[in-house]
């Protein structure tokens, strides 16, 4: 059952962003593109903090709503 529970929060955690549960951090970035992989997620400094682009998994806010609603 913890396992079920543990997959789906990681799940879940992914696709609408949540912080803490998401692992695709900066490193993660910085990795993508030292092997030269989706150059387009690369980070991207704006001042004195860096944006991380969203994966192509990530939900959008509409998104988000209508998948709540769903439910």
């Amino acid at each position: 059952m913890h396992v079920k529970k543990n997959d789906c929060d990681s799940i879940i955690g992914t696709l609408i962003n949540i912080k803490g549960k998401i692992k695709n951090g900066i490193n993660a970035h910085k990795d993508l593109v030292e092997i030269g992989v989706r150059l387009k997620l690369q980070p991207q400094p704006h001042g004195k903090q860096t944006y991380l682009p969203p994966t192509c998994h990530t939900l959008s806010k509409s998104e988000k709503i209508g998948s709540c609603k769903c439910l």
